[in-house]
């Protein structure tokens, strides 16, 4: 794994114009102890996830230990109960870095610097110190993962949570409250939720992008209410997602959008529906009743109105305050309804009986 290493900060070098003295030679990172060495050759990567080029996860397993390893700007201070941080050893950066696409994160001349005149053979030389090394990549931290957690299972689970808790500078500045319910979907939520797409929304530069992956998240689950009744009268052990892919492909029959969402909506806990009222219609009349179609309706408009760009539509043009409670209502959205039909619409009925 060492020679992986210094094969990929010469190649940096070389691509700087840069020529590393005695390239061919030997160079390896001082071993802490042997079960650290231990690690680094036995350890198995359980899964590896890249959001970013400079955000991006590996999962480590070794002796019924879990580590991770994040890539990308984490506030220990923000860590969820679940994860430890703890020190980087020469065993796991050597894993983390040889078993992804890392790259030096430094110019050639550091690089020549760091090693150029160190090496086998060299008088007294016995393997670089880990600090020596680990700064000429990109910042990693480790956490060691508590697996009686559900979450700590899932790597993109892990990443999104450590980013909730530690988002502070982003493009789009949610609330401390939107963000805490954005914890808890990546914490506690159905294992079934698309975890990729709340930590791509999570992740977007813009209001807009992060109201889209929800809607998409919610947008899955269109096709349960009418399954729902479709099966009561023509039973089926199919997971409601490949009964709903078999209509579509054979019959192409897909659900009314609108209709669906109103469905939906209308299944949710009263809160849940006041969340979205109040945050979807807020120009109506404060003795007005909404009904879950008129909320649909709103809802389904801001989507047309990033997707499509028709002068016809407008602009979804919104307040950070108003983009931030549709958000969090959106959030409250997600969280119910794969609850409810998470499970049904992944697994085997009689599985999630």
């Amino acid at each position: 794994m060492n020679t992986e290493i210094f094969h990929r900060l010469v190649l940096k070098a070389a691509n700087d114009d840069v020529t590393i003295p005695n390239a061919g030679k030997p160079r390896w990172i001082r071993k802490l102890n042997d079960s650290d060495s231990s690690l680094m050759a036995k350890s198995e990567i359980s899964s590896q996830l890249k959001v970013t080029r400079h955000i991006r996860a590996i999962q480590i397993e070794y002796n019924k230990v879990c580590h991770f390893g994040v890539l990308g700007h984490i506030e220990k201070s923000g860590t969820p109960d679940g994860l430890l941080p703890t020190e980087i050893t020469p065993g796991l950066f050597s894993v983390i870095v040889t078993e992804s696409d890392i790259q030096p994160s430094v110019t050639g001349l550091e690089i020549l610097d760091a090693i150029g005149d160190l090496y086998a053979g060299e008088t007294e030389f016995d393997g670089f110190d880990l600090s020596d090394i680990s700064k000429l990549f990109p910042y990693i931290t480790v956490y060691e993962a508590d697996q009686n957690y559900e979450y700590t299972l899932n790597v993109t689970r892990v990443l999104g949570a450590l980013i909730a808790r530690s988002y502070s500078d982003g493009p789009i500045g949610p609330s401390a409250s939107t963000l805490a319910k954005v914890s808890s979907l990546f914490e506690a939520g159905s294992e079934h939720v698309p975890f990729e797409n709340i930590l791509q929304g999570l992740l977007s530069i813009s209001w807009g992008g992060f109201f889209l992956e929800l809607y998409r998240a919610v947008e899955q689950l269109y096709a349960v209410p009418r399954l729902s009744g479709l099966v009561e009268a023509w039973p089926t052990p199919l997971p409601y997602r490949q009964l709903a892919d078999l209509l579509e492909s054979h019959l192409s029959w897909r659900p009314k959008e609108d209709d669906a969402l109103a469905k939906i909506i209308g299944e949710c806990d009263g809160e849940v529906v006041k969340s979205l009222i109040d945050s979807f219609c807020s120009d109506r009349a404060a003795d007005q009743e909404t009904s879950p179609e008129k909320v649909a309706k709103e809802i389904y408009k801001v989507r047309n109105r990033l997707v499509h760009f028709r002068t016809a539509l407008g602009k979804a043009t919104h307040t950070d305050d108003e983009w931030d409670r549709m958000i969090s209502a959106m959030l409250d959205l997600v969280q119910d309804i794969y609850r409810r039909h998470g499970k049904r619409f992944n697994m085997e009925q009689q599985e999630a009986q």
